[in-house]
């Protein structure tokens, strides 16, 4: 028997799904572990082979892990000491940036330091022109005196970001050499190896960020490979990528900025997959765990992909707010963050007004209900004393809450101060968590010029179906589609994922003339290095697909829109067709077209697919009469109290099941709230299609 392991770190919880040969599916949530999140991963791997799941460990023929080690690396501000070369006269590339400011009317407001000290920078006299062209060549002495006064100053890494070294690397690739040379234990990375276009900040970013993580992430990896190996565990480790897909362990060690959004990537693929299960290609994918809230959209059965992404900011509340992180040039799922997740905490202001995040209990000490020493309240506190949560049903009944505490330090800390009673403050806690969320939901969907009325909810996270319909009502979607065990859909994403590789080279040129003969001899190399990449999975080529497509852009534009092109070679009858694509998506996205603009070409983009054996989800037996509630109880919803509302336990749900809101349906990683006004029925693949009642 061959078994398939998928791991995610949340916040608060670890999450495993195994899948067997046969297309079974066992799945476990473990605490996580702050101070070594590896060890919670190798604690779900022991309770695999341990709890009567019946997994030999030597049987696993694939282990997948989406991980939070990059993206905490960078919050908590704890990666190498890093030491930067560039181009003499570029010394203070990531002290200007892009002279954006990122809260415009903030007076107090000060951009994030550069990762890198500027002490730590070196200018090295070079210069490769715009053409390639080598103008001034390498003073390899300087690389050797500024790499002996790193050394003399303890750095763990070095990047290397010379200019136009996207059109020449030879300057970069040798003094990455000089470096490995003189200090073998450093982290070495070069921009034009990460992120090979034009724009000499972002390429710098990129590579400063990459070594920044390489150490800490390298350690990671190389521990939890070691300990699953020990375990029995012969697979060899995957992760998956920002972009959604797979990469191979060492390859994550690497080029580490791939991973910062691992874990909410692979909760929009999971979502991806089970919308498939039911035919809807039109997503708005919203995961709330214990920490954070995130959203990703699913346009026809694509999910949106972004060139590049920030971090180190906190929770973006706006795309159009840039400039204040550290930029990422790697393709990451398009998402919006917000720190509304089941553990955020609630305070009262200095003018008693209720704030709920971002700040977060996490795992440790979590929920005041979790009995593990919390005292402050949180959004989940604040559903299980309104029976949205509940306290009897919880992870499937094998975890007591602690109803009577949470109430009295509710009472205490903001229903006394605020003089309402405890269920009236909790309902404004889910109010304004609520209100939180539906800015992030609007920022993937309106934004970026999408009618949110046209897609399905998919939610998954602990919290996520606790909150997704009441969301969907506010938005005026229709119809919220939650899973099977939502709370654990990025451990499933990780099953449903394929291997992925995106490669970028500049190609600055006006598409309606541009040389299709050069631009086809790069999609070639392009696609040779593809196959490179993809030869060490042993894929047989009728599983491997490419798609192309282009960063475009009208002339004076400082911004590109991508537009898909023919994976074969383009030719003269396409362009036409090509610059109306581009027209559309400008049209709408920002509401207008500029039909006598020069549209231009900016960056190809080449992605490489293996497609891997996808999640089969078995299908669930039909149902025998109606569902029967386990329980009823005063449950509040949309700030209104509903009295004898029946709760449903998930696991007796059977296919064909259907039944009207007001409803609670608790399950062993997550409860569904169904509202007044909404019905649900159950599908033979264990979906729960809730759905707004007509008129």
């Amino acid at each position: 028997m061959a078994y398939r392991l998928g791991v995610d770190i949340g916040g608060t919880f670890t999450d495993l799904v195994i899948q067997s040969e046969t297309g079974r599916i066992h799945t476990l949530k473990v605490p996580s572990t702050p101070d070594d999140p590896s060890q919670a991963v190798l604690n779900a791997i022991g309770l695999a082979a341990a709890e009567g799941i019946g997994v030999t460990l030597s049987d696993v023929s694939q282990f997948i892990h989406s991980t939070t080690i990059a993206s905490n690396t960078i919050l908590q501000a704890n990666g190498a000491r890093t030491g930067l070369l560039v181009t003499e006269g570029f010394r203070d590339l990531l002290d200007i940036r892009r002279h954006k400011r990122y809260a415009l009317f903030d007076a107090a407001y000060r951009k994030l330091p550069p990762l890198i000290e500027r002490r730590l920078t070196f200018g090295i006299p070079e210069r490769i022109d715009a053409q390639g062209e080598v103008v001034e060549p390498l003073d390899e002495e300087a690389v050797r005196a500024a790499l002996r006064t790193l050394a003399g100053e303890g750095v763990e890494a070095i990047a290397i970001c010379f200019l136009f070294s996207f059109r020449n690397n030879k300057h970069e690739v040798r003094a990455a050499e000089i470096a490995r040379e003189m200090l073998p234990d450093c982290f070495i990375s070069y921009s034009s190896a990460i992120y090979p276009q034009y724009r000499e900040y972002e390429r710098a970013s990129t590579a400063a960020v990459n070594s920044y993580l390489g150490p800490n992430v390298s350690r990671y990896v190389d521990r939890l490979s070691r300990e699953a190996r020990r375990m029995g565990v012969q697979a060899p480790l995957q992760l998956m990528q920002s972009n959604g897909g797979i990469i191979a362990a060492a390859q994550a060690s690497t080029f580490p900025c791939r991973i910062v959004e691992s874990g909410p990537a692979a909760g929009v693929i999971a979502s991806n997959y089970f919308g498939s299960l039911v035919g809807r290609r039109n997503i708005i994918a919203f995961d709330m765990g214990g920490t954070t809230a995130k959203a990703g959209l699913i346009e026809n059965g694509e999910v949106r992909i972004s060139p590049g992404q920030e971090v180190g900011t906190g929770m973006n509340m706006s795309r159009l707010l840039t400039g204040g992180g550290y930029f990422i040039g790697a393709a990451t799922v398009d998402l919006a963050e917000v720190g509304a997740g089941g553990g955020s905490l609630v305070r009262l202001d200095a003018n008693n007004v209720l704030k709920v995040g971002p700040e977060s209990a996490g795992a440790v000490p979590g929920p005041i209900c979790y009995g593990k020493g919390g005292d402050r309240v949180t959004v989940t506190d604040a559903n299980v004393l309104l029976n949205r949560i509940p306290a009897d049903h919880f992870l499937g009944g094998r975890m007591q809450l602690d109803v009577k505490r949470t109430r009295a330090i509710a009472q205490e800390q903001l229903a006394g101060p605020l003089g309402v009673s405890v269920e009236e403050v909790c309902a404004a806690i889910v109010e304004v968590a609520n209100a939180n969320m539906l800015k992030m939901l609007r920022i993937v969907s309106v934004e970026q010029g999408y009618d949110p009325q046209d897609f399905c909810l998919i939610p998954s996270g602990g919290s996520g179906p606790v909150h997704a319909v009441e969301l969907a009502q506010e938005l005026g979607i229709t119809e919220v589609i939650v899973p099977p065990a939502p709370g654990l859909l990025s451990s499933q994403g990780l099953l449903s994922a394929d291997v992925r590789y995106d490669f970028r080279r500049t190609f600055v040129a006006f598409a309606a003339d541009a040389d299709l003969a050069v631009l086809n001899t790069l999609v070639g190399e392009l696609r040779a290095e593809g196959a490179r990449a993809l030869s060490e999975y042993a894929l047989p080529a009728s599983q491997t697909e490419v798609l192309v497509s282009a960063d475009m852009r009208y002339l004076g534009q400082a911004y590109e829109i991508n537009v898909p092109l023919s994976a074969g070679e383009l030719g003269e009858g396409e362009r036409t067709a090509l610059i109306e694509r581009f027209h559309k998506a400008h049209e709408r996205i920002y509401g207008r077209r500029h039909a006598e603009g020069r549209v231009q070409f900016v960056n190809i983009i080449l992605t490489m697919f293996g497609r891997v054996r996808a999640l089969q989800h078995p299908e669930l037996p039909a149902a025998e009469g109606q569902p029967k509630a386990v329980v009823r109880a005063r449950t509040w919803f949309n700030g209104q109290p509903s009295d004898d509302c029946p709760c449903y336990d998930r696991d007796t749900i059977r296919a064909g099941h259907q039944w009207q809101g007001p409803a609670v349906v608790a399950g062993a990683d997550s409860t569904i709230v169904i509202p007044p006004g909404w019905s649900a029925r159950c599908d033979r693949f264990g979906n729960i299609l809730v759905t707004r009642a007509q008129g």
